[in-house]
């Protein structure tokens, strides 16, 4: 029997190499889609993926697929994630679940190990929806829960997508067929406290919770801030305020899992000396209970209203994004588990509270999410980090679990013959 050895030192030099494309001099990252940066990192991991010996392909929207065939033309398993970051984000964010299922691939090389069914690893675009505005872009296309031909005419005001990926060589034809997977995996940073507070080497995720965006409008008057008596004023910002308390409350008590944020503001004519006439709010509320989210929107649209008629304003609420809380696979929950134990890992069961491309794939491959730890469960900026022995742990569970999933000489049981996924 081989064995198989996951070589951390190489899997923290490749993420540290990705990490210094888009790096600007105060360590943070800007890898958005269709910037040099992100052509240069996509042409490196593509690069990797080849010297590995793994077949590439790039999907219409920009999708890459890169396959390690095994010794049948069965279905395959799949893993990945993106490398689009946010402004100002960090080295870990997305770029784990590529580099980490990346080094299984070469850990199988060194041990002279063929898998018998063949092993895809996706980087999908426009994860973070950063430049185009639509997050999971690519996954969204690939699960056809997206048209294809709308994704493309997507535009920043500059470039559509189709104009951006053209001019970086990374417009392909067709679409990914997530439908012909057996299971899909995604290693992901936690972005959050629990796993390194805790000390728990591996989180498996049984959940990602429901997400919604909307964009709340308040408008007052514009008047000057010393000759406008205190209670003459329709002051858009405190009507902002007053919601953003109100939601703060709202999400408190729904229920432990439970979110809102008012995460953005834009405040007019944004001058010192004038009362502000007009607050655009940026909303994000979330829970992984469908009726509970619904009832926290209701709740958070009346607060809005209050707000809004206790000070003499008017108020406009639009929703701009909807995504249902998605439960992922209980058989690849209990192969996480498998996997953990057969590595010595500690582990826990958990929640995801942010997005990710699994949520959109779960719909129609059976799906499961590890996590490793984020130090202080940082994220979204240039300090999130991960150790190098978290990122080893994580990625031997990952390598036992892929195993198991594609067979093999060393496959701990046959592969899943489920083709939609169950109810965690």
């Amino acid at each position: 029997m081989n064995d198989i050895t996951i070589d951390r030192e190489r899997l923290w030099s490749s993420l540290q190499k990705l990490g210094e494309i888009g790096e600007t001099d105060d360590g943070a990252m800007v890898r958005v889609t269709g910037s040099p940066a992100d052509a240069a990192a996509r042409d490196t991991v593509v690069s990797w993926f080849e010297d590995a010996g793994m077949n590439v392909t790039v999907d219409a929207v920009g999708n890459i697929k890169a396959r390690l065939p095994g010794t049948t033309d069965e279905d395959p398993v799949m893993t990945g994630s993106h490398i689009d970051t946010v402004p100002h984000g960090g080295k870990f964010d997305g770029v784990v679940g590529v580099l980490a299922p990346l080094e299984v691939v070469r850990a199988w090389n060194d041990a002279g190990i063929t898998p018998e069914r063949p092993l895809d690893i996706v980087v999908f675009t426009e994860e973070e929806g950063t430049r185009f505005g639509v997050g999971l872009l690519g996954s969204l296309v690939a699960t056809g829960k997206l048209a294809l031909a709308d994704a493309l005419e997507l535009s920043d005001g500059n470039e559509t997508v189709r104009e951006c990926l053209a001019s970086i060589g990374y417009n392909g034809a067709g679409t990914i067929d997530l439908s012909s997977a057996t299971s899909f995996l995604e290693i992901h940073v936690e972005q959050g406290p629990i796993l390194d507070e805790s000390e728990i080497d591996v989180g498996i995720v049984d959940a990602v919770a429901g997400i919604t965006h909307h964009r709340v409008v308040f408008e007052g008057t514009a008047d000057h801030a010393g000759n406008t008596p205190m209670d003459m004023r329709r002051d858009a910002y405190l009507g902002a305020a007053q919601f953003a308390l109100e939601l703060e409350s709202i999400a408190t008590s729904a229920g432990e899992h439970s979110v809102g944020t008012v995460g953005k503001s834009t405040v007019s004519p944004n001058g010192t000396n004038v009362v502000p006439g007009r607050v655009e709010l940026g909303v994000d509320i979330r829970d992984i209970d469908s009726k509970r989210l619904s009832h926290m929107i209701d709740d958070a649209k009346a607060a809005a209203t209050n707000a809004a008629d206790a000070r003499g304003l008017d108020v406009r609420w639009e929703t701009l994004l909807e995504v249902e809380p998605t439960d992922l696979s209980a058989e690849i929950r209990r192969r996480l588990e498998r996997a953990a134990n057969s590595t010595d890992s500690t582990y826990r069961t958990m929640l995801s509270g942010a997005g990710h491309d699994a949520m959109n794939v779960a719909e129609t491959v059976p799906t499961g999410m590890l996590f490793v730890p984020s130090e202080e469960g940082l994220s979204h900026t240039p300090e999130e980090f991960t150790s190098p022995e978290d990122l080893y742990r994580g990625t031997r569970v990952l390598e036992a679990a892929i195993r198991d999933l594609v067979g093999g000489p060393h496959a701990v049981s046959s592969p899943l013959s489920e083709k939609h996924p169950d109810s965690a």
